[in-house]
């Protein structure tokens, strides 16, 4: 089958999991059925993505896309939560980078954040700011978690998470409190985000997180400390969990989008997802 016919496939298995409902386990309460009706591409010069809408509950909707790797399934899937700016180009090129690396990939909208940048345009049918900041555990991306186990040439038991900065937050707060995944790969995850108020630390849930853990913060990070991170660590292995932490000598926020930075984190972050989930 050639690689038209492969996309074509694709695009017809996708749209047959518009029937399907998803339950999404939170934590603490378990979410209304979802559904994915198909979307218009908000990045028509982005090729290889499937667009799709998330239906979760109270009327969220949360924009989303899938890069299908090339090769025959099935494949690991990775989902990657994006940084406060919302759905970015800038972000998006991660997951590009990871369907490139022999993943299947999940990148979309899990908040609408209160930047007033066009990503958070097109993530305003989103969990409020004001919710996830209320309860982090509950607004961590589990929808595309539950969508990602669903997914045509997913292994629905090997799931990595992809965190970039409030991303990052996310994703430790979903690994900590049921999300099921086997791998997390955090960018400069604060634990106490310049918010007022912010959301609880991802510290109180620590002691939950079940998957093996890559932390990658810059150490002239502006934005959040690098110093969080640190102590994220620390308090992580003093608890006996797997963690590795790589700091990147004067490098700014967000190491994976950093021109100086960006190949070797994203090297990083596609190395140690490889580890864990191609077993």
């Amino acid at each position: 089958m050639n690689q038209r016919n492969l996309s074509h496939d694709y695009t017809y298995r996708i749209g047959l999991l518009m029937l399907a409902t998803l339950f999404v386990s939170s934590g603490h309460a378990q979410a209304a059925p979802v559904g994915m009706p198909p979307a218009d591409s908000p990045y028509p010069d982005v090729a290889g993505a499937q667009w799709t809408k998330i239906e979760g509950a109270s009327g969220r909707k949360f924009l989303t896309a899938i890069f299908r790797p090339e090769g025959t399934g099935p494949f690991p899937v990775v989902v990657v939560l994006h940084s406060a700016g919302g759905l970015t180009r800038d972000n998006m090129s991660v997951a590009e980078d990871l369907a490139h690396a022999g993943f299947l990939v999940v990148y979309g909208c899990w908040q609408a954040g209160q930047r007033q940048t066009e990503g958070n345009r097109l993530c305003s049918e989103a969990t409020p700011q004001t919710e996830w900041v209320a309860d982090p555990a509950a607004n961590s991306g589990k929808e595309l978690i539950a969508l990602a186990r669903t997914l045509p040439d997913a292994q629905p038991d090997h799931i990595g998470l992809f965190g970039i900065s409030r991303g990052g937050h996310a994703a430790l707060w979903a690994a900590s409190t049921g999300a099921g995944v086997q791998a997390v790969v955090a960018d400069a995850p604060a634990h106490t985000p310049a918010l007022n108020p912010h959301p609880a630390s991802t510290l109180d849930a620590l002691s939950g997180l079940a998957a093996p853990l890559l932390i990658m913060h810059g150490t002239a990070d502006k934005d959040i400390p690098v110093e969080q991170s640190r102590e994220y660590e620390r308090a992580a292995l003093a608890l006996g969990k797997s963690v590795v932490a790589v700091y990147f000598e004067g490098v700014e926020h967000m190491v994976t989008l950093r021109r100086e930075s960006r190949a070797e984190a994203r090297q990083r972050g596609i190395a140690f997802l490889r580890e864990h989930l191609l077993k």
